[in-house]
Formats: C-alpha cells, structure tokens, sequence
C-alpha cells in the first residue's frame, strides 16, 4: 500500500514538475497584437488561409458559425494546409508569428 501512494504521489510530482514552466513560456501580449492588430497567431491563419476573409476582417474570436458558413460557401478552406513555412521563409520572416516578437527564430522580426 505504501509503494503505490509513493508510486502515486512521485507521478503527480514528476507532473507537476514537467508542466510547471508552461504558464510562464506564455507571452505577456498577444502575438503581433501591437504590430498588426491581429489578436493571437491563430487570427491570422482562420483569415487569411482558412476562410480568405482576411485578418484584419475577421472578429477574433469568430461567432455565429462563420468560419464554417465561409468555408462551406468557398467549397473548402482557401490554402489546403496553409502555405507552409516556405512562403515565409523566402521572404526572410521568421516562421509563424515569431516574427512579431523577440523570438530566436531565424528571419527578420518586426
């Protein structure tokens, strides 16, 4: 009985450990939200790949099913899987939204 609490109790420890940087890796502002206007990373992708309505165009987070409607009425998203990091990475951005903040990512940040 004493083996399985300690076995129990080093996991929920071991848990503990692992996870507890992950809410300090979050950034203190949302990605490019003073550089772009774009809320969060994800704003940009559903605008711009997913429904073509564009980021600047697209309340974040989107309501009322249109994401969906947009898509269902495109026949499918605009970039099947996006453009891929070789869209970026030619122009030389960092990938994703890295290059909004002070990221290590290789490529020129704003």
């Amino acid at each position: 009985m004493k083996r399985k609490i300690l076995a129990a109790a080093l996991g929920v420890a071991s848990i503990l450990v692992a996870t507890g940087g992950v809410a300090g890796a979050a950034p203190h502002s949302p990605t490019c939200s003073d550089t772009l206007g774009i809320v969060v990373h994800g704003q940009h992708i559903v605008g711009d790949y997913v429904t073509g309505l564009g980021h600047m165009n697209l309340d974040w987070p989107p309501s009322g099913g249109v994401v969906g409607q947009t898509v269902s009425a495109n026949g499918g998203v605009v970039i099947a899987g996006g453009p891929g990091p070789g869209f970026h990475f030619p122009n030389g951005f960092a990938p994703g939204a890295s290059f909004c903040n002070d990221s290590n990512s290789p490529g020129t940040h704003l």
